[in-house]
């Protein structure tokens, strides 16, 4: 079977959709769009009865969908001219890895942690390495609903700074036409639906998208949150009505940062990070949940926090230097790095990465949710390492990762 159809069955009647948009954006004839619910979903324009009759034999939406097969295993042939061993299951395969911090205080004190992301989009662009690239940000009128830019200016990538806790399609945006090279940041979902885009032949139409893609930095993801979660903070933790809303950000001020919110009569409501962790397990969907992967390692570069427990870190008032650890994959991404060190955008440290909070949530639910075995989940990039229990996600915050997960060396 072809057409929309396919997708409907194999993975939005079976909650595996992980909302990236890239379906839209690759649809030949512009066929479906996704809609603005608290979970964006993709919807044909038609009648779904006559799809198929639409759609002919095209059937690239599932073709590039990561919802049920990621496509890693063929990406990492591709990419690296082999699959990760058992010991690289959870953090894929890599050159390097580093701690990194922007040199500029301005966009230090606008970012989430280091500044990672920021400072590679701006050097992309200055650098003539990507016309825009896609980022997250939040509308203009509601300022705490999440919103997907193409970023062309160092303007747009700086009010964009920040984590989004938020499924937030992005990967519509490459449809585009007024950018050849496009750069992409997003979580690993959208990294591997990018990836199964470029595994695709290139006499296809969707060549004319693979061929944008410049780069890609993913985010380390332990499970993204419906937009039902924020408007929980705002309007039943903190008694926010979403009318009086004017700001808004997950992180702001001092690292690891608080969930601030400003009000129309100059108000500022605050809440630590560590409560956005425990208030948003309410608001995740299966497909989220469900996920195997914290980074998708096929990224050029990988990103997350410096600070491998930042759940622990807020809910003891504790401050570190704000810094974001980085996996280096691939030759696209170490020249990337290397064209911001150039520009002594960041200050460098080497650094080894042994896991994260984040990473070990996600470790310990995928295989509950593997064990179960009672519904269909998206497939592993590989075989896990012999394992002789499994914790819950309470258990794994409860008990965190210990205090001496990392380590840095030398700076570079």
């Amino acid at each position: 079977m072809t057409s929309f159809i396919t997708l409907k069955e194999e993975i939005l009647d079976l909650s595996l959709c992980a909302s990236c948009g890239l379906c839209a954006a690759v649809c030949p004839q512009g066929l479906l769009t996704m809609n603005g619910d608290s979970v964006p979903l993709p919807v044909f324009q038609g009648r779904e009865s006559q799809a198929a009759d639409t759609c002919g034999s095209c059937n690239l939406c599932s073709e590039v969908c990561p919802g049920y097969d990621t496509g890693v295993m063929e990406s990492e042939r591709r990419i690296f001219g082999r699959n990760r061993s058992e010991v690289e299951r959870w953090t894929g395969i890599y050159l390097n890895t580093y701690q990194l911090s922007a040199t500029d205080p301005e966009i230090l004190g606008r970012v989430a942690a280091g500044g990672a992301g920021t400072i590679l989009a701006i050097t992309a662009l200055e650098e003539k390495v990507a016309d825009a690239v896609i980022v997250v940000g939040r509308e203009q009128e509601r300022p705490w609903v999440p919103k997907a830019y193409l970023a062309d200016s160092v303007d747009r990538i700086i009010e964009c700074a920040q984590t989004s806790y938020c499924i937030t399609p992005n990967l519509d945006l490459l449809k585009d036409g007024r950018y050849d090279k496009i750069g992409i940041i997003g979580v690993p979902c959208q990294i591997q639906g990018i990836h199964r885009l470029l595994n695709l032949p290139e006499h296809l139409p969707s060549s004319m998208l693979a061929d944008k893609v410049a780069f890609t930095i993913e985010l380390g993801c332990a499970s993204n949150t419906s937009l039902g979660g924020t408007e929980h903070l705002i309007t039943e933790i903190l008694g926010i009505d979403l009318a009086d809303v004017v700001f808004m950000r997950y992180r702001e001020g001092q690292y690891p940062g608080q969930f601030v919110v400003r009000t129309r009569q100059g108000e500022e409501y605050f809440l630590p990070f560590y409560r956005l962790v425990e208030e948003f397990k309410r608001f995740k969907t299966f497909r989220c949940l469900a996920c195997p992967d914290w980074w998708s390692g096929l990224a050029d570069i990988s990103i997350s926090d410096g600070d491998p427990n930042i759940f622990d870190s807020s809910k003891a008032g504790v401050s570190a230097k704000a810094s974001s650890t980085v996996m280096v994959r691939t030759k696209t991404g170490a020249d990337l790095l290397e064209l911001a060190l150039r520009r002594n955008a960041a200050i460098l440290t080497d650094y080894t990465f042994e896991n994260n909070l984040g990473l070990e949530r996600k470790r310990q639910r995928y295989r509950s949710y593997a064990a179960k075995g009672d519904r269909r989940i998206p497939l592993a990039p590989g075989r896990d390492m012999d394992y002789s229990q499994i914790l819950s996600d309470d258990e794994v915050i409860r008990n965190g990762i210990g205090t001496e997960q990392s380590r840095t060396t030398g700076q570079v």
